[in-house]
């Protein structure tokens, strides 16, 4: 049996191409909670931010990983620093996002 849903990520790509608002909130705190009451809320996306708050890596991937079973799209704020890090990062954030 498969779902009629769309992805969740495909989803708000298709509100965005019929020009529809979306709603999100951005994470600075490195709080598994605070993510997980977020993406229940209602909202359609939220950033994981670690250019402006005391998240790191692993902090992060549990936040996003926070997001599995919402119709949320989290997203990664990265800091501007070597192209290295932000690599490094992405890869993880894809691989949290791509294991829901």
């Amino acid at each position: 049996m498969t779902s009629t849903k769309p992805a969740p990520l495909n989803r708000l790509r298709q509100l965005w191409r019929d020009g529809r608002p979306t709603f999100g909130a951005i994470a600075t705190i490195p709080s598994i909670q605070t993510v997980q009451i977020m993406a229940r809320s209602g909202i359609d996306w939220i950033i994981v931010d670690l250019e402006h708050g005391p998240i790191d890596l692993g902090s992060a991937h549990a936040m996003i990983t926070a997001t599995a079973g919402t119709p949320c799209v989290p997203m990664g704020g990265l800091p501007p620093t070597s192209r290295g890090w932000r690599k490094r990062r992405w890869t993880s954030a894809r691989s949290a996002s791509t294991s829901r």
